[in-house]
């Protein structure tokens, strides 16, 4: 296939790695299970995936019973856990393929077990408890004793439990707190406990990384990417992340202009002085929304501020008289000894890391990395 434009999402695998390894380091009394939904939020799962599992990884989450089944050619025997509610009658699959289902409600599991009398095996399941996100899961106590019963059934294999926190990434603790509390609770209720209890996300698994509790699982999301999930955990300065993913591409045209042009739609930008104009091949249809004008990226080792309104395909910064075609432009990540913190660019357009990652879309290729080598 030929690829005519410049413009990369680079991902390095060793770094990704790396962020595992730490994480695990931190809680060596929890498994760690990769969370590669949304496609490894953006940077290509099969890749993440195969490369963390012939690296060791065997617990992985999805958020959808599809996105799980497109792994399990490549992480093989695995649990592969999906976060999200399946369909009750696509349950075969999931045990065809040795898929983990959360388990949302006692309604869910009934038309489960009905599901379950045509086939052969067990469904494993992790009871979600909803303890203050307000997503999905159990939070009567009544359903989740009832429930209990329908977990004895030889055609359930009861393998976790769990919830989510909502506010670990806050600046205190008190729903946190809240939050474990319920939970806690709500695990005493099974007269069975099962194999894995897990309630941890990438900011919970560095904030509570000193915590003596009965949690023996964590899940590791947008950290094991290389982005903290709030400045108040990177404060906590107990863990170095590695920058995982570069967004990257080259000048494609540069002019000059005169003092009072206009460049762009809605002509919202409008030269102060005789200036230099560069474009880049990128737009909103990649994932560079349009609220990132105003925002200085690296053209070479120079600072240049995107002006105009981002287009579909293309961008424009204001640049110097010396950039020539065909220098490097950083957008986030790292480049040729420049960088550009993906946090910095997510704060500026008012947003968050994991949907800037998210946003980059499909027809920019992900070109992968090992050894400081292009896969």
């Amino acid at each position: 296939m030929i690829i005519d434009r410049p413009t990369k999402l680079k991902v390095n695998l060793d770094a990704l790695l790396e962020n595992y390894n730490k994480s695990r380091d931190l809680n060596k009394q929890k498994v760690i299970i990769a969370v590669v939904k949304a496609d490894s939020y953006g940077l290509g799962a099969r890749v993440i995936a195969d490369y963390l599992y012939k690296n060791g990884v065997r617990h992985f989450a999805t958020a959808t019973l599809e996105e799980a089944l497109e792994l399990k050619d490549v992480i093989f025997d695995s649990m592969v856990l999906v976060l999200g509610v399946t369909n009750p009658q696509n349950v075969k699959y999931a045990v065809e393929n040795n898929v983990s289902l959360t388990c949302p409600s006692k309604e869910w599991l009934e038309k489960c077990l009905e599901e379950m009398e045509s086939i052969k095996g067990k469904l494993k399941i992790h009871v979600k408890i909803d303890t203050g996100m307000g997503r999905i899961g159990i939070s009567d106590k009544e359903e989740l004793l009832s429930i209990d019963n329908l977990l004895t059934s030889e055609k359930i294999d009861f393998e976790g439990i769990f919830s989510h926190y909502s506010n670990a990434d806050g600046g205190d603790n008190n729903y946190d707190d809240h939050q474990t509390k319920k939970f806690d609770d709500s695990i005493k209720l099974f007269k069975n406990k099962p194999k894995y209890i897990h309630i941890g996300n990438s900011a919970s698994t560095v904030k509570y990384s000193d915590r003596k509790d009965q949690y023996n699982m964590t899940r590791l999301g947008i950290s094991l990417y290389g982005c903290y999930p709030s400045e108040n955990i990177e404060k906590l300065d107990k863990i170095e992340l590695d920058p995982v993913v570069s967004l990257v591409s080259k000048i494609t045209h540069v002019k000059k202009i005169s003092k009072g042009e206009k460049v762009g739609y809605g002509v919202s930008y409008e030269a102060k002085q005789d200036e230099y104009i560069a474009t880049v091949p990128i737009g909103y249809a990649d994932g560079i929304l349009r609220r990132a004008q105003g925002f200085k990226i690296k053209v070479g080792t120079e600072d240049c501020e995107i002006v105009g309104r981002v287009c579909m395909d293309q961008l424009m910064v204001r640049c110097s008289e010396n950039t020539k075609v065909g220098d490097d432009v950083l957008f986030f990540g790292e480049n040729n000894g420049q960088k550009i913190s993906v946090d910095d660019f997510a704060t500026y357009q008012d947003t968050i890391s994991y949907e800037i990652l998210c946003c980059i879309n499909k027809r920019v290729p992900r070109i992968y990395y090992k050894n400081k080598m292009e896969l």
